[in-house]
């Protein structure tokens, strides 16, 4: 037997010919019985016999890799191959057996529901494979109607685990929904197949799980204005389609379901108008309401996708591309400029220049009625000292307000276009240019609210122990943290302490104070999060516990909230116990007080 050969890991015997579609003949090896709740996988191969010498074959219990004998990059070995496989795996199990979509194992010529499986190959370029068109990945399907991936070595990293090999077999998952996804998506929708993959603990090698993180669309924030898809977001447009799967506004109708019907229904129609028919939902609904969550990104794997953007921000060239500046008209309006006016699914974010102690916020909203069909959706968002992020109701014409609450830090306009009839524009020509749907707005506030600040920002700090190559200052500088190992910016820490710490806040006036809120550090390494922590206050002399506490989180990647009975002080305190041989860090601790 020839030594390449002897690589193969699940050994089968040389069955009949079997008929596809009832005109093509393949020879099929059959692998190792797999779990009784499954058919046994067949391996196949439309373009090379099963026991041709110029090729090499390696197989899972789903997948069989190829690849020929002229080694063009000296990269294809034994542990690339295998390691390829197991990561098939992983990708296949989370798109067939949790999203829930239809296995790649049966022709598309034949019923879906056949009792006869085979392997998903996939080919491996330069290596001398002559029948196998040699890109750096693609996928395709055969004349059986099987479909294929062929992909460069180049493409195939194991660990972590490639990028590429998700997105190809997502076209793989999409050929074989039997539906009908039209050209301009097929990018976007691979793109959110791997999205979804890389935010579950299904993106993993071995025992190393890498996953829940994600994929971003930085064309769709810094072009947001533009169509979609459009070359300029031609891969990236699947935020929209985040929006419609995860479902946070719970509109009923959307959610994975309905992607698992639009990827199985053949009507040949428009995306937009696919899913408004099979939901139910407008597509003007849900349009608006995925622009509004673009402010802060306001999605299940938010802190990721944030820690993107803020990457973004930090050229300040980016802003003016991300948020949208209006100018002054003679008449007292704010006018979106006709660079930045929203073509259809496009969207502005518009920073307000408010007074945040106000009690109402109201918008006046004005479309440009002298363009045939224009329709928006407009709202009100604001983020909060915590994070969260709040909206008033969707509008299209007049005013809307919405009811500050005292905590919030940001307030936002964002207008999306909708109009009346969704065009198939092409997605082909950078330099296309929608239809533009200008508009212009007033702003107003009314009232005040005695509004409780995070008074930490203006306090002196002090602590029991930091190390040296770390930062008290740290504490209060108002950066926002993406996650507990946020080493972007300066920490607390107070390694190699151990037992309890403390760091402390003095304030040059008395203020009233009834909650903090704490982002952990933790680096994985000696730094972890508390095992408890006290918050006390200066009592004349003597420190006190707070009375009443709620709260008291150790949990990292967000703010622990803690709430407790107001007290009047002049300086407040955090009691850390470590977490055994563990020291404690800190991001960032708001306190929040009024004089």
């Amino acid at each position: 037997m020839n030594l390449k050969k002897s690589l193969r890991f699940l050994a089968g015997v040389v069955l009949s010919a079997a008929m596809i579609g009832g005109t093509h003949h393949i020879k099929a090896v059959a692998a190792e019985a797999i779990s009784s709740s499954e058919s046994t996988y067949v391996t196949r191969d439309g373009f090379y016999d099963l026991d041709d010498s110029s090729v090499n074959r390696l197989s899972s219990e789903h997948f069989q890799i190829i690849w020929g004998n002229n080694y063009e990059t000296g990269t294809v070995t034994e542990e690339l191959v295998r390691g390829n496989l197991e990561n098939l795996e992983s990708i296949r199990d989370f798109y067939v057996n949790v999203l829930g979509f239809y296995d790649t194992s049966v022709s598309i010529y034949s019923n879906v529901n056949s009792s006869t499986h085979y392997k998903t190959n996939l080919y491996i370029n330069k290596t001398g494979l002559t029948k196998i068109e040699d890109n750096w990945a693609y996928m395709s399907n055969d004349r059986d109607g099987f479909a294929y991936m062929a992909v460069q070595p180049g493409a195939m990293r194991v660990d972590p685990p490639s990028w590429v090999i998700p997105h190809e077999y997502a076209h793989a998952i999409t050929l074989h929904q039997r539906g009908n996804v039209s050209s301009p998506w097929y990018e976007v929708t691979a793109n959110w197949f791997r999205d979804q993959y890389l935010g579950s603990t299904y993106y993993k090698y071995g025992s190393t799980i890498y996953g829940p993180t994600s994929d971003f669309f930085q064309p769709i924030i810094l072009n947001s204005e533009c169509y979609f898809p459009h070359m300029k977001n031609y891969y990236d447009a699947w935020p929209f389609l985040v929006y419609v799967s995860e479902n946070p506004d719970h509109m009923t109708g959307l959610g994975m379901e309905l992607m698992v019907k639009m990827f199985r229904d053949s009507t040949d129609e428009l995306m937009f108008d696919k899913l408004q028919r099979i939901s139910g939902i407008s597509t003007k609904d849900m349009l608006g309401g995925y622009a509004r969550r673009m402010v802060t990104l306001d999605f299940d794997r938010q802190s990721s996708y944030m820690s993107y953007l803020n990457e973004l921000l930090k050229d300040s060239a980016n802003y003016s591309k991300i948020y949208t500046t209006l100018e002054s008209t003679s008449d007292g309006w704010l006018k979106v400029t006709d660079a930045k006016a929203p073509q259809q699914g496009g969207y502005n974010i518009i920073p307000l220049d408010i007074d945040l102690s106000s009690e109402t916020v109201t918008i006046q909203f004005q479309g440009d009625s002298s363009v045939s069909g224009a329709d928006y959706r407009v709202s009100i968002v604001t983020k909060t000292t915590n994070g969260e992020t709040r909206y008033s109701t969707m509008w299209n014409s007049g005013s809307n307000s919405i009811t500050l609450q005292g905590d919030e830090e940001k307030a936002y306009v964002v207008v999306c276009a909708t109009p009346d009839t969704m065009l198939d524009l092409t997605s082909y020509d950078v330099n296309a240019v929608g239809t533009k749907y200008p508009y212009q707005i007033k702003i107003a506030t009314s009232g005040v609210i005695n509004k409780v600040n995070n008074i930490a920002l203006k306090a002196t700090k002090s602590t029991s122990y930091c190390s040296d190559w770390e930062s008290i200052n740290a504490l209060n500088d108002g950066y926002a943290p993406t996650s507990s190992n946020d080493r972007a910016h300066e920490v607390y820490g107070n390694w190699p302490q151990t037992g309890t710490q403390w760091v402390q806040y003095d304030f040059s006036d008395n203020y009233t104070i009834s909650q903090c809120d704490v982002y952990w550090f933790a680096d994985g390494q000696g730094i972890d999060v508390p095992k408890s922590y006290k918050i006390k206050y200066l009592d004349g002399s003597k420190w006190r516990e707070v009375k009443n506490a709620s709260g008291y989180g150790i949990v990292s990647n967000q703010y622990n909230t803690t709430t407790f009975k107001e007290v009047s002080t002049k300086a407040i305190r955090l009691e850390l116990v470590s977490n055994g041989s563990y020291s404690t860090g800190i991001l960032e601790w708001k306190v929040f007080g009024i004089k």
